[in-house]
């Protein structure tokens, strides 16, 4: 047997080791590919990156450069003290997350991200941009629908028509944060039915989770490991680390749907009054606190009222669901369109029955009469440039009470302004279950706010 020498044999070893270095890699990959990398791939191309131009006044300190965002200026503004202030006006794009629903090329997004926007652009996965249409927005539910027009269709992630989430399941977050295009992050839904507070605004019924949210994720989606969008980011708790929230996809559906087809959410109408369930109140019908709401009123010729629902009922379940306050029925009635089925368990004098009723839509000739007979206040059919203008004034009411007027213009309803008539009825109407209003009244030069209580109409 002929003998290798050393050196031929290091040559040798060296060779077979370069060759396994850079040969390739033939592993199995369906061990890699897990349910959250299925889930990523069936996803990610239909996310989104929303740009919105706008020309703004410079931030100073201690203000979040996300211009107008309730959600990042309250959660980021210690973050951003230490920013020096421009000493002039600038041109700013801002970035936020979309979701493309539709192949048409209709997408979803947060409302903050597009608020005052002067031009939306979207760029695609594909790096492709487009010039956006606004659909329609709605600020209580921070939500907003844009529209691009391809040439071809586009990928899309249709919005889920299984509600059912489960505490601990595993979601990705899909986003642009801070301009990282496409951004996955994962984590658990920590919790449902969560409310928050941004700035003047109260938003109910958002999922809590702890996958990473940050600025530029606002928009995009959460999903879960099966590809189903469960909801849209929203925002992150200043406070805390891993501590998200995003809208879940039956308000997305609901609010989505309303804005594509009107350009507006229609106000719903159920036409039931509520109260809390004190403990008086309690022991005066012999049930547990706590255990339902109390119907104080029913609208004439409502949903409530063809239904057979009466003032002294106790609702204890809506859609199968314990509300036990205010709160928990109000969470149950957000989010809700024409044609949505309520199912209430219903307790009177000791006698259980159930109830179905058909949510209508508010019809406006319903918000002016509520305007004038809680408010005590009728307004222009035309807008003004600040606001709307009060033709006449109910004698004894609210308004009149207050000095409320003819002429004078209300500007803002509950803090959000109303800017046309459509905005003032859509305030009004909702803010119909509310037992006091703050309104905001020009005259002349000088403009009031003061929050006056609202006549019952019924």
């Amino acid at each position: 047997m002929k003998r290798v020498s050393r050196s031929a044999y290091s040559l040798v070893c060296a060779a077979a080791l370069a060759a396994a270095v850079h040969a390739p890699v033939r592993a199995d990959e369906t061990l890699r590919r897990t349910p959250v990398v299925k889930a990523v791939e069936a996803t990610s191309p239909a996310v989104v990156n929303v740009y919105t131009e706008t020309v703004s006044e410079p931030f100073s300190r201690g203000r979040s450069p996300f211009p107008r965002d309730p959600f990042f200026d309250d959660f980021f503004s210690d973050f951003f003290r230490s920013f020096p202030a421009p000493r002039r006006e600038s041109a700013r794009t801002s970035l936020g997350s979309g979701v493309i629903i539709r192949q048409d090329g209709t997408i979803v997004t947060n409302e903050h991200v597009i608020v005052r926007a002067s031009t939306i652009k979207v760029l695609l996965s594909d790096k492709r941009e487009f010039v956006a249409e606004l659909i329609g927005a709605d600020s209580d539910s921070d939500l907003a629908v844009l529209k691009v027009d391809a040439e071809e269709p586009l990928p899309f992630v249709p919005l889920s028509t299984d509600d059912s989430l489960l505490i601990g399941e595993t979601v990705i977050a899909i986003g642009n944060p801070y301009g990282l295009s496409h951004t996955v992050t994962t984590g658990v839904i920590s919790a449902t039915g969560r409310t928050i507070r941004a700035r003047d605004t109260v938003y109910h019924d958002f999922i809590q989770t702890d996958a990473s949210i940050n600025p530029g994720n606002s928009g995009g989606p959460l999903v879960d490991v099966d590809g189903r969008m469960v909801g849209i980011n929203t925002a992150i708790h200043r406070e805390g680390e891993g501590i998200g929230f995003a809208i879940p996809i039956r308000r997305v559906r609901a609010i989505a749907g309303q804005l594509i087809d009107f350009g507006a959410v229609q106000p719903p109408w159920v036409g039931i009054q509520i109260q809390e369930l004190t403990p008086e109140i309690a022991f005066h019908f012999a049930i547990e606190a706590g255990s339902g709401v109390l119907v104080a009123g029913i609208e004439p010729d409502s949903p409530a009222h063809a239904a057979g629902l009466e003032r002294g009922d106790i609702i204890t379940r809506v859609n199968g669901e314990a509300v036990g306050s205010a709160v928990a029925f109000k969470r149950n009635m957000d989010g809700l369109t024409k044609g949505d089925k309520l199912r209430f368990a219903v307790t009177n004098q000791g006698k259980k029955r159930k109830v179905t009723l058909e949510v209508a839509s508010l019809p406006p000739a319903k918000i002016d009469d509520f305007a004038w007979r809680a408010i005590g206040i009728e307004i222009e059919a035309e807008p003004t440039a600040t606001g709307v203008n009060v033709t006449k004034v109910r004698p004894s009411s609210p308004a009149a009470n207050i000095g409320v007027q003819p002429g004078d213009t209300i500007t803002a309803l509950g803090g959000r302004e109303t800017k046309t008539p459509d905005d003032f009825r859509r305030r009004v109407a909702s803010l119909r279950q509310s037992n006091s209003l703050l309104i905001s009244v020009r005259r002349g030069r000088r403009l009031y706010r003061v929050t006056i209580p609202l006549d019952r109409p019924f």
